[in-house]
This record gives structure tokens, sequence and C-alpha cells, in this order.
């Protein structure tokens, strides 16, 4: 199997889908990264879809969850690999707006109905993206999310998280990037805890960016157990 690398979408467009929602959402979307005039920003954010994907090991035919889509990003690349895809957020407009823009078979879940979804789905799933929201809920919420997680996948399942360190060269390089505001509850090392407290295995790892420059987020692949 060819390794993904994630479809580029281009600056403009994303903003345009994005430009309805409001700007405290829009940061949570990570719109501004994807679409930063430094190069070397949008490079890591686009990399580390890239290293999810790698994880991640879709196949087609798989059914796959995108838990938290944003502006789904993630969805073009899915959809080619031949993907059974759902996506699911809080805010869907601007993922409504690129499957529609791009006539993506896409089955778009409100968050309201994602609780009977992942109940009518039990066993069937392959595989979850959980990328960078997470960190955004608080741990009341994470342990019934959790369970539901579990209770989705199938035998083969896997989990793959991606979140920031929240290190200090984190700080440093949102302050350089011109980004204000702090919206995460969790580092990426308090939702590895959270998870394994909670059944689950980490089977790998990776950082970005890679060693020798600054860790700013981790990202993982999870099974239960």
């Amino acid at each position: 199997m060819s390794q993904l690398r994630a479809i580029r979408i281009e600056r403009p467009r994303l903003q345009g889908a994005a430009a309805p929602v409001p700007a405290a959402e829009r940061a949570e979307m990570a719109v501004a990264s994807y679409c930063h005039p430094n190069p070397a920003i949008r490079w890591l954010f686009w990399r580390r879809l890239d290293t999810a994907l790698a994880l991640a090991r879709v196949g087609a035919g798989e059914r796959v969850l995108d838990f938290g889509t944003g502006t789904g990003v993630l969805l073009p690349t899915l959809v080619a690999a031949g993907a059974r895809v759902a996506a699911t957020d809080v805010e869907l407009r601007p993922a409504r707006t690129l499957v529609a823009e791009r006539a993506l078979d896409v089955e778009l879940v409100p968050a309201a109905e994602q609780p009977a979804w992942l109940a009518a789905h039990a066993g069937a799933v392959d595989c979850i993206f959980a990328l960078d929201v997470l960190e955004h809920l608080d741990e009341p919420e994470l342990g019934p999310l959790c369970e539901g997680f579990r209770a989705v996948l199938s035998p083969a399942g896997r989990l793959i998280v991606s979140g920031p360190t929240e290190s200090l060269a984190y700080a440093i390089g949102r302050f350089v990037a011109g980004f204000k505001g702090e919206y995460h509850h969790h580092t990426v090392f308090d939702l590895d805890r959270l998870l394994v407290r909670a059944g689950w295995r980490p089977e790998a790892r990776r950082r970005e960016p890679p060693w020798p420059l600054p860790r700013a987020f981790l990202v993982t692949r999870y099974a239960p157990r």
C-alpha cells in the first residue's frame, strides 16, 4: 500500500469555506495555520496530516470517521483513497462547503447526532481520526467519548490522535506566528495519560516537526486493549 499524502487545498478555497464561521471557531479549526503567509507554518500543519495518514494506513473500502473534521481538510484525501468516510463536528458549515465544491462522497454527522451515529455503527469503523480536537474538550467529556470510540471500532480498528505539546517552544512558535488566545484544556501528554487510563494502547508515535526541530505536536496511533 503506497503511503498517502494529504491533498493540499488552495488557501482561497479554504478561507472561503471557513468565512461564515466566527473567528474563535476558525482559530480552533487552524484555518490561519493552513493558510499562513509563513511557508514554514503551512508546511508543519500539512505535514501533521501526512504523518497521521502514514500511521493510519487507510485502505480502500475501509470505513473512516473524521471526528472534529473542522474545515474538512482531510476529507479529499480519504475519499481519494477509496475509504467510506463520515465526518462530524459541532460546526459543519466549512466541511459542508468543501464537500459540495469537490463533490465528495462523505456523510456529514451533526454533533447532536454523534451518539446515535456511533451506536448505529458499533464495531463497523476501521479508523477514527481525532486530530487536534480532543485537547478542546473537558475531562468529563473525554471518558464517554473514549468509550464511544472503543464501541464503534472494528476488531482491527485504530484511533489516530494528534495534539499540541504546549511546550515553551510551542508557545514561542505561536507568538512568532502571530497567534493569540488559548483554546486548549489539555496537552497531548495529558490526553495520552487519559487514553491509556481508559484502556487504549499506543502502537506507534511520531513527533512533528522531526528532530532536531523543537517538538510542537505528537501524532499517535492507538488500539483498544
